[in-house]
């Protein structure tokens, strides 16, 4: 991987944040705006961009792929493993432990990791992505909601299925059941799910920055708890991966996906379930904010540390 390549596409993905986040301060992307533009690009284009990416001709066998998945499932027992015993040692409240497991379990593989990938691999890259972080969806919308209203409600079965079989989910079962059957897909599915997924990189890094906020950053213990939060995940957590990941008898693409999701900032979803089941949102938005911001810096370093 070529660093400089990765410092020029990370500030050209920074200058496209910068501008989501001018126009939501000058008024120009309004909170429904915003709204409709995530489904846009959550239920549309990425999904798009995945289809797309797995008919990429590319050298990646069969074998290869299930070793993927089985790796993405020892990747996020890892995650729970790992925010489960660090959230219970810096959060103080019961709702705070549950939002700062959420997270640091799930990393935000698709608006900042898809972009970044597709920029530096090709799309290729950014289906063999998607089977690494195929238990995101179900864990999030289990687990995730589990932590969320643990002592509150429960759930049916029925429910949780609903809640994780979003387009996103679907177009990846769809894309992998594609790639090891063998089957193509007609040329006109293809092209146009390629031009509706080059809409991705810069819609997403829009929408990225209109979330930004750093507003209530008093200095407090809930502060001082955040901020631990935010340099676990961002500059603890990737040696973590590399260490892990560095004896394993798998290719070199595989380590360097593997431990690329350990640099990656939260996710966002967090943020929009904690609104769901009416939990303060503060420390989702800023978490999400400030790890967002130190990744522009952490993700080429850590880049040029370790690969």
């Amino acid at each position: 991987m070529d660093f400089f390549v990765l410092l020029t596409t990370m500030v050209k993905l920074f200058s496209l944040i910068l501008v989501g986040y001018f126009l939501r301060r000058a008024n120009r992307l309004g909170d429904e705006m915003m709204k409709q533009t995530s489904f846009l690009v959550a239920n549309i284009m990425m999904p798009a961009l995945i289809l797309y990416s797995s008919s990429t001709p590319s050298s990646i066998s069969d074998a290869e792929i299930i070793q993927c998945l089985l790796l993405g499932i020892a990747l996020y027992v890892v995650f729970i493993m790992m925010s489960k015993w660090i959230a219970h040692k810096i959060a103080h409240t019961h709702e705070d432990k549950a939002l700062y497991q959420i997270l640091l379990a799930f990393a935000n593989f698709s608006f900042i990791g898809y972009p970044l990938l597709e920029v530096m691999y090709g799309n290729y890259a950014v289906f063999v992505f998607t089977v690494l972080h195929l238990p995101f969806n179900i864990l999030i919308y289990t687990y995730g909601v589990y932590l969320l209203n643990k002592g509150k409600r429960s759930f049916k079965v029925k429910e949780y299925v609903r809640m994780f079989l979003t387009p996103g989910v679907i177009t990846s079962i769809i894309a992998l059941v594609c790639f090891l059957a063998k089957f193509k897909l007609p040329s006109f599915v293809t092209e146009t799910s390629g031009l509706l997924g080059q809409a991705t990189v810069p819609l997403s890094m829009i929408v990225v920055g209109g979330n930004l906020s750093f507003a209530g950053l008093a200095k407090n213990k809930e502060t001082i708890a955040l901020l631990k939060n935010v340099f676990i995940k961002m500059f603890i957590f990737p040696f973590i991966g590399f260490g892990l990941i560095y004896f394993l008898d798998v290719s070199v693409f595989f380590k360097e996906l593997f431990v690329f999701s350990f640099m990656l900032p939260s996710a966002s979803i967090p943020l929009m379930l904690a609104l769901q089941y009416d939990v303060d949102t503060s420390i989702a938005s800023k978490t999400i904010s400030l790890t967002t911001l130190v990744s522009v810096v952490s993700i080429p370093l850590f880049i040029f540390l370790l690969f």
